[in-house]
Protein backbone atom coordinates (compact mmCIF):
# COMPACT_ATOMS: atom_id res chain seq x y z
CA UNK A 1 0.00 0.00 0.00
CA UNK A 2 1.26 3.97 -0.68
CA UNK A 3 1.95 6.18 1.37
CA UNK A 4 -0.63 8.42 3.25
CA UNK A 5 -0.85 11.91 1.67
CA UNK A 6 -0.75 13.24 5.37
CA UNK A 7 1.15 11.45 7.22
CA UNK A 8 2.57 12.62 11.06
CA UNK A 9 0.73 14.12 13.67
CA UNK A 10 2.32 17.80 12.75
CA UNK A 11 0.04 17.57 9.86
CA UNK A 12 -3.16 20.30 10.04
CA UNK A 13 -5.34 17.73 8.39
CA UNK A 14 -8.04 16.67 10.82
CA UNK A 15 -7.20 13.15 12.85
CA UNK A 16 -9.64 11.26 10.86
CA UNK A 17 -9.64 12.79 7.62
CA UNK A 18 -8.82 9.94 5.32
CA UNK A 19 -6.11 11.98 3.93
CA UNK A 20 -4.15 10.65 7.31
CA UNK A 21 -4.50 7.21 6.57
CA UNK A 22 -4.96 6.99 2.19
CA UNK A 23 -2.89 7.79 -0.30
CA UNK A 24 -3.98 11.01 -2.98
CA UNK A 25 -5.50 8.45 -5.52
CA UNK A 26 -8.04 6.92 -2.77
CA UNK A 27 -10.27 9.80 -1.72
CA UNK A 28 -12.05 12.60 -2.76
CA UNK A 29 -11.94 16.56 -1.83
CA UNK A 30 -15.14 18.41 -1.87
CA UNK A 31 -15.09 22.11 -0.87
CA UNK A 32 -16.98 21.93 2.42
CA UNK A 33 -18.87 19.11 4.60
CA UNK A 34 -22.23 18.61 2.25
CA UNK A 35 -25.14 16.37 2.49
CA UNK A 36 -23.53 14.38 -0.26
CA UNK A 37 -20.76 12.70 1.97
CA UNK A 38 -22.24 11.85 4.95
CA UNK A 39 -20.56 11.04 7.89
CA UNK A 40 -20.11 7.03 8.97
CA UNK A 41 -20.17 6.99 13.05
CA UNK A 42 -18.68 2.93 12.58
CA UNK A 43 -14.91 4.25 11.62
CA UNK A 44 -15.03 8.12 11.17
CA UNK A 45 -15.14 8.89 7.44
CA UNK A 46 -17.31 10.59 5.30
CA UNK A 47 -18.22 8.75 2.07
CA UNK A 48 -19.56 9.31 -1.14
CA UNK A 49 -22.80 7.24 -2.69
CA UNK A 50 -19.33 5.45 -4.25
CA UNK A 51 -17.86 4.78 -1.14
CA UNK A 52 -15.13 6.53 -1.80
CA UNK A 53 -13.65 8.31 1.39
CA UNK A 54 -13.99 11.47 1.04
CA UNK A 55 -11.92 14.82 2.54
CA UNK A 56 -13.86 17.75 2.98
CA UNK A 57 -11.58 20.41 4.25
CA UNK A 58 -9.52 21.35 1.04
CA UNK A 59 -7.62 24.24 3.28
CA UNK A 60 -5.97 21.82 6.22
CA UNK A 61 -4.90 19.14 3.36
CA UNK A 62 -3.81 22.29 0.73
CA UNK A 63 -5.27 20.56 -1.92
CA UNK A 64 -7.47 21.90 -4.60
CA UNK A 65 -11.20 20.63 -4.59
CA UNK A 66 -12.22 18.05 -7.00
CA UNK A 67 -16.04 18.23 -6.10
CA UNK A 68 -18.06 21.07 -5.38
CA UNK A 69 -20.93 20.76 -2.59
CA UNK A 70 -24.55 20.87 -3.58
CA UNK A 71 -26.28 23.94 -1.82
CA UNK A 72 -28.13 22.72 1.27
CA UNK A 73 -31.72 20.76 1.08
CA UNK A 74 -34.22 23.45 2.05
CA UNK A 75 -35.14 23.51 5.34
CA UNK A 76 -39.39 22.29 6.07
CA UNK A 77 -40.78 25.52 7.76
CA UNK A 78 -43.64 23.54 8.24
CA UNK A 79 -42.24 22.26 11.62
CA UNK A 80 -43.82 24.08 14.33
CA UNK A 81 -41.10 24.41 17.65
CA UNK A 82 -42.92 23.95 20.61
CA UNK A 83 -42.11 26.36 23.16
CA UNK A 84 -40.63 25.21 26.29
CA UNK A 85 -42.47 26.51 29.91
CA UNK A 86 -40.12 28.87 31.66
CA UNK A 87 -40.02 28.55 34.80
CA UNK A 88 -40.24 32.03 36.84
CA UNK A 89 -37.17 33.74 38.17
CA UNK A 90 -35.66 33.06 41.82
CA UNK A 91 -33.11 34.43 43.66
CA UNK A 92 -30.58 32.37 44.07
CA UNK A 93 -29.29 33.50 47.31
CA UNK A 94 -32.59 31.91 48.93
CA UNK A 95 -31.33 28.86 48.42
CA UNK A 96 -34.29 27.24 46.29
Amino acid sequence: MSEPFAPGEDHPACGICPSKQLPREAFVVYDRPSWECPFNTEDGLRYTADRTPACVHPHKVGLDPDRIAPPPKPVDDALEVTPQRRRGWRPSFLGW
